[in-house]
């Protein structure tokens, strides 16, 4: 297998350094790439093609130099075992790699940087199909570009587009799994990571496509989360809970989401003009605020209620809060309402049912409750938004009793059917 080696030029007069050297021999072809770094010949070992001194800098005193040496040689061989795919590449080629690796760390401000280009994201300059990317997007994209801040801190080295490749993947998800993060977010990083470097590939600011190796992602686990029955969104929603008016105006808030399948972040700010009446019935008529489709739900009779309760309010519902205060409400609210069933999470069995209630349990709840009632999957994706039945079915919670007992309710109504004829 080619390697890469370094060696030292002769000492530059006056100077007394000598000039690093990367020479890389494959196939008959020879590459050498000087980067601009020189150092004292006693300070490097010849045997291990390094700096002794582990905490030399480069000339501007940014990076490690064996670290900037380590990297060259990476992706001087990443950039091989690309390239010899469709034959064996020419030293220009394989150079170009290592000078655009360069000027990424170079001080010229116009010059496009992956930061630059998250922060146009952020900025909502980049759009997709003309739409602005909601708030819960743009707070993902915030957390990405924190998360790469504090790996650059721990390498001591700086992430640019051409350093987006398997070595830094596999030493990113190292690192965001030490950070304590789900294996759902570490692959919803990678995604948004490998979005960025496609519009940098569009954009030409980089021709490294590393990150499209099938190796470059990270399989999603299935999320374990409850929905509620419709008999245990009742019981909640009759329990008294006058004397607690916080918990009272929570629990509202999520029975009416149980009963219109939206998220949070829609069903908490419904307006006045989003309640409709068509043909004598209520309607909620609204844009999504993720998917911007527009979805129209009929108003059933607790929705109704609700509405009714909370009249004097200019939407006609209980005041909406912060995503956290409202799951710890509810939370306190289904556990005063006693829904304690244990072992509703498969991942954690010990947990009671009231432990395992958020925000988005009333969306699971809507979606889940009316898929076992048998109402059409296609319909309930144009109220949920789901645009794949793939996709929604996934997202429905159907627990194998559930399954077990729609088995035996069909073995019932077929057998009694089979008897009669058999009579």
């Amino acid at each position: 297998m080619p390697t890469v080696n370094y060696y030292l030029k002769k000492a530059e007069k006056g100077s007394g350094k000598s000039l690093i050297c990367l020479r890389f021999n494959y196939n008959g072809r020879r590459l050498v790439f000087t980067f601009g770094q020189s150092v004292d010949s006693g300070s490097w070992s010849s045997k291990k093609q390094r700096l002794k001194q582990k905490s030399a800098t480069t000339a501007d005193g940014k990076y490690l130099l064996n670290d900037l040496l380590d990297n060259l040689k990476k992706l001087c061989e990443t950039a091989y075992n690309s390239e010899i795919k469709s034959g064996i590449p020419e030293p220009a080629t394989l150079k170009k790699y290592l000078i655009d690796y360069m000027n990424q760390n170079s001080s010229d401000p116009k010059r496009p940087t992956l930061k630059g280009l998250i922060d146009r994201f952020i900025k909502n300059e980049i759009k997709y199909k003309g739409r602005d990317k909601n708030k819960n997007t743009i707070k993902t994209y915030n957390t990405v570009l924190g998360h790469l801040d504090e790996y650059e801190q721990k390498e001591r080295l700086k992430v640019d587009f051409e350093g987006i490749n398997l070595d830094f993947y596999y030493k990113y998800v190292s690192f965001l799994k030490l950070k304590k993060l789900s294996q759902n977010s570490i692959a919803k990083d990678i995604q948004i990571l490998k979005v960025f470097m496609s519009e940098a590939v569009d954009l030409g600011y980089t021709s490294n496509l590393q990150f499209k190796h099938k190796k470059f992602s990270v399989a999603r686990e299935e999320s374990d989360s409850v929905y509620l029955t419709e008999p245990e969104i009742i019981k909640l929603y009759k329990h008294d809970l006058t004397e607690h008016k916080r918990l009272e105006q929570a629990r509202d808030l999520f029975v009416f989401g149980c009963f219109v399948g939206l998220r949070y972040s829609d069903y908490s700010d419904v307006k006045p003009e989003n309640i409709v009446k068509i043909d004598g019935e209520h309607f909620i008529k609204l844009i999504t605020q993720k998917t911007k489709e527009l979805v129209i739900i009929p108003c059933s009779p607790i929705v109704l209620q609700i509405f009714d309760k909370y009249k004097k309010n200019p939407n006609r519902l209980p005041r909406s809060i912060s995503n956290q205060k409202f799951n710890d409400y509810v939370k306190e609210a289904c556990e005063k309402a006693k829904l304690d069933e244990i072992g509703r999470l498969s991942t954690d069995p010990k947990k009671a049912l009231w432990e395992c209630v958020t925000s988005h349990t009333a969306r699971r709840s809507f979606a889940t409750n009316y898929y076992l009632q048998g109402f059409p999957t296609i319909d309930l994706m144009k109220i949920t938004g789901h645009r794949t039945e793939k996709s929604f079915l996934k997202y429905i919670r159907v627990s194998k009793l559930d399954t077990a007992k729609r088995l035996s309710e069909h073995i019932k109504k077929n057998w009694s059917q089979k008897m009669l004829k058999i009579a």
